[in-house]
């Protein structure tokens, strides 16, 4: 399904260079589950917001099926996004000034589906991850795992293929993170390819597959 090959990243750092990701190579089949561990700085993020389609690599090559993604424009690659990729955030980014229900609608919003199939879609997501009694809550009135929960309906909205999680359950307390990784694990039984970054063991002991990445060289475990 995914397939990286000699995947390079440099940033610039004043006069000089900072390379990130030194010839990633990486095959992810469907349905598979996988943990991408690593230090903090270790490359993680960077990894997944390349295959995320929210950065570019400079050099190497980056396979979806078929479609080459690496060397796409950027409205290319926000098409390729919004069709195949859910990414769920360790901070679970939600808009302050929306409620659940709104938080979740955005991406259909944003794709002008009609009032009526948002609904139909959001009520069907939120009662699928047994959320719906928050629908009308303000982000700031969330607890962290409920948070991260509205954070996941509003990634899965658009039924991606494919779910990037970076440091999913980072911020939560034990219990909390007990109950998310068990979500991640009903998805992907249920057909989801899931991809987490993660420095947690915990994390990593709940995937099929797991590569570490250090000092921006991947390792298969």
């Amino acid at each position: 399904m995914i397939r990286l090959k000699g995947l390079k990243k440099s940033f610039p750092v004043g006069k000089n260079s900072f390379k990130v990701l030194k010839g990633i190579d990486l095959e992810v089949k469907t349905g598979e589950m996988l943990a991408i561990m690593g230090r903090s700085g270790a490359g993680k993020s960077t990894l997944l917001n390349i295959l995320a389609g929210l950065d570019q690599p400079d050099s190497g090559e980056y396979w979806y099926g078929q479609d080459q993604i690496s060397g796409k424009t950027l409205d290319e690659l926000a098409g390729f996004r919004r069709e195949k990729i859910g990414f769920i955030l360790q901070n679970y980014p939600l808009i302050d000034s929306k409620n659940v229900f709104n938080n979740v609608a955005l991406p259909l919003q944003y794709s002008n589906h009609k009032k009526n199939e948002i609904d139909k879609k959001v009520n069907e997501i939120l009662s699928s991850l047994n959320i719906s009694h928050l629908v009308n809550r303000q982000p700031d009135t969330l607890s962290g795992g409920e948070a991260q929960r509205v954070a996941i309906a509003r990634a899965l909205i658009q039924e991606p293929e494919v779910i990037l999680a970076d440091e999913p359950t980072g911020s939560l307390d034990e219990e909390t993170e007990h109950d998310i990784l068990n979500l991640f694990k009903d998805l992907n039984q249920k057909g989801n390819t899931i991809i987490l970054a993660t420095h947690s063991s915990q994390v990593s002991s709940v995937c099929n597959n797991i590569c570490r990445i250090q000092d921006g060289i991947m390792y298969g475990i």
